[in-house]
């Protein structure tokens, strides 16, 4: 088998000229923290690339990310570790790749999927989203929805506290306790996502989950984000059939673990 034609990227523009479309990409790319600062990014021939920084220092990465066919994204990978002064704390691969006799833990299987009035999907009103109000990070907000989270989405990824989170998505009983809510999210430089999505155990089944969805979604365009991503576990089909109603399509099916020491 031919070895895919690799070179690394000679900037930001370099690696936007080549892949900007990629929805992924577009999403977690925030420049100031990563490409612009380290340029740390490598291209394939076939249009895999992969991409990574951190703020530490040049050529420094603290979380890598390959997107290509799997042959050419474990060849991106290994490229990419043997030309790092350190490893990365962890990496994201396409799902089907066989990382072979690369030493990894924690591996976790998720689906990435994104919304985009470009493709022509209207974003109805839902039932229930009228009851979803904006809560404002803050240390009582934070330390609110951290208790809410451990029984309503105990694997949440974002977490309160966490700069990220612009907003939060809140629906509360008559007595004003919590009974679903969600993160609205944006990195510098990024477009914005959706994360940390929970319902009460007691509340479910009301789609309040979805209508929080809808809200986050709506902020997120009507902030002027693009196209508005989210990340689930896999498999979780009840998940991916909520985004679906809602006109969110999977774009990446990832795999993500940390190296070992």
């Amino acid at each position: 088998m031919t070895e895919p034609v690799i070179r690394r990227a000679e900037s930001t523009d370099d690696l936007f000229a080549a892949a900007g479309r990629d929805y992924l990409l577009r999403s977690d790319a925030a420049p100031e923290e990563s490409l612009a600062d380290q340029g740390v990014a490598w291209l394939a021939a076939d249009g895999g690339f992969a991409f990574g920084g951190s703020k530490e220092g040049p050529d420094l990465v603290d979380w890598l990310t390959v997107i290509g066919t799997p042959d050419t994204s474990l060849t991106l990978l290994r490229r990419a570790l043997a030309e790092l002064p350190r490893p990365p704390h962890g990496f994201s691969v396409p799902r089907e790749t066989d990382l072979g006799s690369l030493a990894a833990s924690e591996l976790d299987q998720w689906d990435f999927m994104a919304f985009d009035p470009a493709w022509g999907v209207e974003l109805a009103v839902l039932p229930g989203e009228e009851r979803v109000a904006e809560l404002l990070p803050s240390a009582s907000a934070d330390a609110e929805i951290g208790e809410f989270l451990k029984l309503a989405n105990p694997s949440h990824s974002a977490k309160p506290g966490w700069e990220a989170i612009d907003a939060w998505g809140v629906v509360r009983d008559a007595d004003g306790a919590l009974l679903a809510c969600g993160a609205y999210c944006r990195r510098d430089g990024g477009n914005g996502y959706l994360a940390s999505i929970g319902t009460a155990p007691a509340a479910r089944g009301q789609g309040l989950g979805t209508a929080v969805s809808s809200w986050l979604t709506r902020r997120s365009l009507a902030n002027g984000d693009g196209f508005c991503a989210l990340g689930h576990w896999h498999p979780n089909e009840p998940a991916r059939r909520m985004y679906a109603r809602l006109g969110y399509r999977t774009t990446h099916q990832m795999k993500s673990g940390r190296l070992a020491a």
